[in-house]
């Protein structure tokens, strides 16, 4: 069964649908029509080993107290978002 969401703006207007396919119809689909899984295996991007590091060491600065959180609120205002 595929289920639809609909993505409105803060008008209430419909701006885009968003499909959810079960899995075993998504490879279904990928045989079919080569497109899809070109498109797919396109739009597949592996994180470098490095980034992922990266990523561990700032949570657990983050956890440590190393690193401080700023709220998003004030961020944007500190910026002019």
């Amino acid at each position: 069964m595929m289920n639809l969401q609909y993505i409105s703006d803060r008008s209430g207007h419909t701006t885009a649908v968003q499909l959810q396919i079960p899995i075993e119809d998504w490879n279904k689909l990928k045989k079919k029509y080569k497109e899809f899984a070109d498109e797919e295996n396109a739009a597949s991007i592996d994180t470098p080993d490095w980034q992922i590091a990266l990523g561990k060491t700032e949570l657990e600065h983050i956890a440590n107290g190393k690193t401080e959180l700023i709220d998003w609120n004030e961020t944007k205002k500190q910026y002019k978002l």
